[in-house]
C-alpha cells in the first residue's frame, strides 16, 4: 500500500508467546473480555509527567504565568491508547486538546463512554488520516511494542513511525513508552528517514524515548515516490 516511501528498518526476533499482541483479533476479545474499565499496562502518566512537562518547556522552571494555556493550545495526539487512562490523566493535566487513536473498534467505544468528554477515533496508528504537520505532541505507550510482536514487525513498526513522523510539526514532540532498551529500539527511532532527535532515559523497568522532529528540515523526497517531508 505504501510501496518505497516506507523506511527499511532491520527485523528483530521476537518471543512466539507475545505474538499475539500484533494482532487486532486478540485486542478485540480482550477488550470485550475486560469491559469498559482502564487498565495500565505500562507507566501511569505520573510516573513520567515531570520528563514530559520538561521536554515541553511546560515544568516547574517555566516563570511563565500562561502555562495552562500554553497546555490548551497544544494538539496532542495518543497512538494506540487501548484502555489507558493516560488521555483522561492528559486533559487534567490541562492538555485540553487531545484526540486518541486505537484500531480496535471494541475500546474505542468503551474509553468514550468511559471519558465522553474526552474524542477517541478508530483509526490505525500505520494509517493516520490528519493532515501533515498537525500536531505539536504525540504519546505512545506501548503500541510500538505491540506491533513488533506481529507479522512483518519491521515494516509494520516504520509505517507507523513515519505517520508519526508526516503529522508532526516542526519542533513538535513524540514520547515513546517502551520495555525496549536503546539496543533493540535505536535502529528503528534513528533511522536516516526520519528528521528527529532521539533522547534516552530509564523509569524502572521502562524506558522513555523522547523525539523531537527537527525544526529546519531539509527537503527528502522518499525513494522512488512523490512524497515530500
Amino acid at each position: 500500500l505504501f510501496g518505497r516511501d516506507i523506511p527499511r528498518v532491520p527485523r528483530v526476533a521476537m518471543a512466539s508467546g507475545l505474538s499475539g499482541y500484533g494482532d487486532k483479533e486478540y485486542w478485540d476479545e480482550r477488550y470485550v473480555k475486560s469491559g469498559a474499565k482502564t487498565y495500565e499496562w505500562y507507566l501511569k502518566y505520573s510516573d513520567f509527567r515531570e520528563k514530559v512537562l520538561g521536554a515541553l518547556g511546560l515544568d516547574s522552571k517555566n516563570e511563565d504565568s500562561d502555562v495552562g494555556e500554553k497546555k490548551a493550545a497544544l494538539r496532542v495526539l495518543v497512538v494506540g491508547c487501548g484502555n489507558s487512562a493516560l488521555s483522561d490523566e492528559l486533559a487534567k493535566d490541562g492538555f485540553t486538546n487531545v484526540i486518541s487513536i486505537d484500531y480496535s473498534e471494541v475500546v474505542v467505544e468503551q474509553m468514550q463512554k468511559h471519558f465522553p468528554e474526552l474524542k477517541f477515533e478508530t483509526m490505525d496508528a500505520r494509517e493516520l488520516k490528519f493532515e501533515p504537520k498537525h500536531f505539536d505532541v504525540v504519546f505512545d505507550k506501548g503500541t510500538l511494542d505491540a506491533i513488533l510482536c506481529g507479522s512483518d514487525s519491521a515494516r509494520s513498526a516504520g509505517r507507523m513511525l513515519w505517520n508519526v513522523h508526516k503529522v508532526m510539526k516542526p519542533g513538535s514532540k513524540f514520547f515513546v513508552v517502551t520495555y525496549g532498551a536503546p539496543q533493540s529500539r535505536l535502529n528503528y527511532l534513528k533511522n536516516r528517514r526520519f528528521q528527529w532527535d532521539v533522547t534516552h532515559c530509564q523509569l524502572g523497568t521502562r524506558h522513555l524515548y523522547t523525539l523531537t522532529k527537527n525544526v529546519r528540515q531539509r527537503r527528502m523526497m522518499a525513494s522512488g515516490s512523490g512524497v515530500h517531508l
